[in-house]
């Protein structure tokens, strides 16, 4: 079966190769013309169109950036410790109340340390978001920001 296909294959290739010998015959000099490099990109769009659609791609990816890490909606539960909820304080520095066993632990957060601030007596009830709430929070957030722009135009 191998040696019916490669005579198969290698029939091909022979027919294709006579194939190309006559096309090269029958192409003079004449019918030979100057490539030119770019000549459609120069007339659809020049120098500073391209310029704009990168910023555009740049800021795409930022927004993007952004977005994810405010609305990180994963919650990770590793050997019974489970984040209930946290809260961004500002840049660098958060609150987050972290579930271990059957004790919920208020935490400070900052870019050097982890602080225990208090052990809660109540527990919280933890948010049961999940992505398709993140959907509904997004556009939650997109109306809220087109109501404030609308009311400063006013």
């Amino acid at each position: 079966m191998k040696n019916f296909l490669s005579a198969i294959i290698i029939w091909c290739t022979c027919l294709a190769l006579a194939n190309a010998e006559e096309l090269v015959k029958d192409v003079t000099a004449v019918d030979i013309a100057p490539v030119e490099v770019g000549k459609h990109v120069a007339t659809n769009m020049d120098a500073m169109s391209m310029i704009l659609s990168l910023f555009m791609v740049l800021a795409v990816i930022f927004v993007s950036a952004i977005v994810l890490k405010r609305f990180q909606g994963v919650r990770h539960s590793i050997n019974g410790l489970k984040v209930v909820t946290s809260m961004h304080l500002g840049a660098k520095e958060k609150l987050v109340v972290v579930q271990a066993g059957k004790q919920q632990l208020l935490l400070g957060v900052t870019a050097h340390q982890i602080t225990l601030i208090e052990t809660l007596d109540e527990p919280l009830v933890p948010n049961q978001e999940s992505s398709a709430d993140f959907s509904q929070s997004f556009a939650k957030l997109l109306k809220q920001k087109a109501i404030k722009t609308y009311d400063k135009k006013k």
